[in-house]
């Protein structure tokens, strides 16, 4: 409704009271606008000393960003980054410490750095033939040797001294290599021989991995002992729970100690070595490699390496060469012609079946 007031004809006052009655209004109209104004200058007052305000997405987006650096931050280990297997090849050196030129090139550090340069000229070959597997170069050191019962009544075996070791692993990051410690065990079970001897460098070095020999080890009882003592008519065998518990702990290594994935080597060169085969089982947190490991004729060699690894494949495949000794006529490997000579790199790709990721050369 109009605030306009009327008024009588001849009222000579009406004009004038109109006037202040619209002044009035004007007024009162002023005095709520300054008073709106006020309050609004408090809020946004308020309003700066509380911070800048954030709109829904914002917010949203500030949450988000929260969430995934928490997630970041805390996200578990990763054992695979870093690690050898799959996505490299192996290429090594095996060596007994304290054996003859015939127990491989690896046998002392002399040896070792006299075949160094032929390593890497291997290592080169299988390169430029798998590219999508850039090589490593490894030392497969056996650290632990069986003996006469008689000389080592405790497990028949002997074990490598630290100093000696030191020197390999060092060699090893000079030359950025990695180390594996061999173990034929005699009598000792797996897990007293990591425990005791190997754990140390396990946990600390991440390029050292472990080898189990397992045609050397026997049963710690009476019986077992009788066998270890009458080697070699008597070969040894290891059961797929030693096995397994080896895996289970370089997998707890591993993630204990944030270090890369570590590799399980596994040697097989018959089929009485792995008498429940079957049962052995893949960890996802270590890379498990059976290596066929046998001298002699090509054809032989192939055969073995088709039913221990191809038919039987656990994981990675190996395969191992022997090369002719003059001090030794027992262990080499002879080709299809009859010619004393190991395999060349081109000839291991195409011949065994699946590729094998790690090669040993003794």
């Amino acid at each position: 409704m109009s605030a306009i007031r009327f008024w009588r004809a001849g009222d000579a006052q009406g004009p004038r009271r109109l006037q202040r009655a619209q002044d009035a209004r004007r007024k009162r109209q002023t005095g709520r606008t300054a008073v709106f104004c006020a309050a609004l200058c408090v809020l946004l007052i308020l309003a700066g000393c509380a911070g800048p305000a954030s709109s829904p997405s914002s917010a949203i987006g500030n949450g988000a960003s929260s969430a995934v650096s928490a997630s970041q931050t805390s996200a578990p280990f990763d054992p695979s980054v870093g690690a050898p297997l799959p996505t490299h090849r192996i290429v090594a050196a095996y060596g007994i410490v304290g054996g003859s030129d015939a127990n491989g090139p690896a046998t002392s550090v002399d040896m070792l750095n006299s075949f160094y340069s032929q390593l890497q000229q291997l290592g080169q070959q299988y390169a430029a033939l798998d590219p999508s597997h850039p090589v490593l170069l490894a030392i497969d050191l056996v650290v632990n040797v069986l003996q006469p019962c008689s000389a080592f009544p405790q497990y028949c075996s002997s074990w490598v001294d630290d100093p000696t070791i030191q020197t390999y692993i060092q060699f090893c990051q000079q030359h950025n290599m990695l180390l594996f410690f061999d173990m034929q065990l005699g009598t000792e079970p797996v897990k007293d021989a990591v425990t005791n001897h190997v754990l140390t460098y396990l946990e600390k070095y991440p390029f050292v991995e472990l080898a189990l020999d397992t045609e050397f080890h026997f049963p710690n009882n009476p019986q077992g002992y009788a066998d270890a003592e009458g080697y070699p008519c008597c070969l040894g065998w290891m059961d797929a729970s030693e096995i397994n518990w080896a895996a289970n702990e370089l997998a707890q290594i591993s993630l204990q100690n944030h270090l890369p994935r570590k590799v399980l080597l596994v040697h097989q060169w018959n089929p009485a070595v792995l008498p429940d085969k079957d049962k052995i089982q893949v960890n996802p947190n270590v890379s498990f490699v059976l290596q066929s490991d046998g001298f002699g004729g090509y054809g032989n060699k192939l055969g073995d390496y088709q039913v221990f690894v191809q038919q039987n494949l656990i994981e990675y495949g190996g395969y191992k060469l022997f090369y002719y000794y003059a001090d030794s006529h027992l262990a080499y490997d002879v080709d299809f012609n009859g010619n004393v000579r190991v395999q060349t790199p081109q000839e291991v790709m195409q011949q065994v079946f699946p590729q094998p990721l790690f090669i040993s050369y003794q």
